[in-house]
């Protein structure tokens, strides 16, 4: 004689996936009716009572052997999961839930693994069947959320599921990342950006919400507040798995465009900006500057040649040749401003001359005073 499990959960919540509530609560005959229905996965018999706004729910407990076996199983097929072997994890786990079908940490595990297939409707069913094991499964529910989100186009629906997650756990930083690009794709920016900072707040480590907020921040122009999301993302965010991957991906694409971008916006104040440093050290040096694009071989960005070091009338600084040429230009000016070192010329007086031997440009190049 097996023991007796037991559930406990509200009647209004038998009709959580429910387009609509009744009105008025069915009697014990139509909730028994719908309780066998909803959880016929369960060993059987199942009995149903009724507490007050409460339905209780219970059902045989498998034998011992039965479930021993289901977790040595459900170890194996985590596994599996781990190494990407998705579907020779859902056959395992299937076996294990045979075995133990009041096991929702394996129900939820093979809804995960069929996430990762790409099976959204056995996905959508199982964490059904999880939720209503466990309804304050927060992480559940934001799974659930996006799959209606993003495979079913159903973002009222799926938005209702996030606000549930948030319900249970206010500061799931996935279920706020989720909640932001909701917003975001509303085109309620600011709530985006409300949510995607209080993912951050909740886990400096999930590079996610950077990610998130620099887009809107780009979608919205403002390329310089993107670029300081990025900045805080590749200083404090780690790669959690495999799923962190295309993440960092992107980012790293979308700062190169933001820095391209930007250097295209102040060419033209870089411009000033270079000319008239030029024009002062030529008088500071009583020598003139020349410019010249330079095939580097190695990931030097420029170098300076100083005129009394070379023998020359004229100061030659080369700069690599293939920076485009808002890249270029904005390289001469910010490495250009260096440390100051005392050089003594031919002409026998000292001059501050800019110099610097090794600036970092952020992707490897130098710059050199020769």
């Amino acid at each position: 004689m097996h023991e007796l499990r037991t559930l406990r959960m509200k009647i209004s919540d038998l009709f959580e996936f429910y387009v609509s509530r009744p009105d008025v609560l069915p009697d014990l005959a139509e909730i028994t009716a719908l309780v066998l229905k909803q959880f016929s996965f369960l060993p059987q018999p199942i009995l149903v009572q009724i507490e007050g706004d409460e339905v209780v729910i219970q059902h045989p407990e498998e034998g011992v052997d039965a479930r021993t076996e289901a977790a040595r199983l459900a170890d194996k097929a985590a596994k599996r999961s781990a190494q990407g072997e998705f579907r020779k994890a859902i056959g395992i786990l299937q076996r294990v839930l045979e075995l133990q079908p009041s096991l929702y940490t394996a129900r939820r595990d093979l809804a995960m693994a069929y996430v990762e297939i790409g099976d959204v409707d056995n996905a959508t069913n199982h964490l059904i069947e999880v939720l209503r094991l466990n309804p304050g499964d927060a992480w559940s529910w934001v799974v659930l959320a996006n799959l209606y989100i993003r495979e079913k186009s159903d973002k009222e629906t799926g938005e209702k599921f996030l606000r549930k997650a948030l319900e249970i756990a206010p500061n799931d930083a996935w279920a706020l990342n989720s909640l932001a690009v909701v917003h975001q794709e509303r085109g309620e920016t600011d709530q985006a950006i409300q949510c995607f900072e209080r993912a951050i707040v909740s886990n400096p480590e999930f590079a996610n919400a950077y990610y998130g907020e620099a887009i809107v921040h780009q979608t919205t122009h403002k390329p310089e507040l993107a670029v300081e999301s990025l900045k805080r993302m590749f200083a404090r965010a780690k790669m959690q798995d495999a799923r962190s991957k295309p993440v960092y991906e992107g980012a790293r694409k979308l700062f190169a465009h933001l820095q391209a971008d930007i250097a295209e916006r102040t060419h033209s104040e870089a411009f000033k900006i270079v000319q008239n440093y030029k024009a002062k050290m030529e008088s500071l040096s009583g020598y003139p500057i020349r410019i010249q694009e330079e095939d580097f071989e190695n990931q030097i960005g420029a170098t300076i040649q100083m005129a009394w070091k070379h023998q020359r009338d004229f100061h030659l600084m080369k700069v690599r040749a293939n920076y485009p040429p808002p890249i270029g230009l904005s390289l001469r000016d910010a490495r250009t401003h260096p440390s100051q070192a005392r050089i003594r010329s031919p002409r026998g007086w000292k001059k501050s001359v800019l110099c610097n031997d090794t600036p970092d440009t952020g992707n490897g190049d130098s710059l050199g005073c020769q």
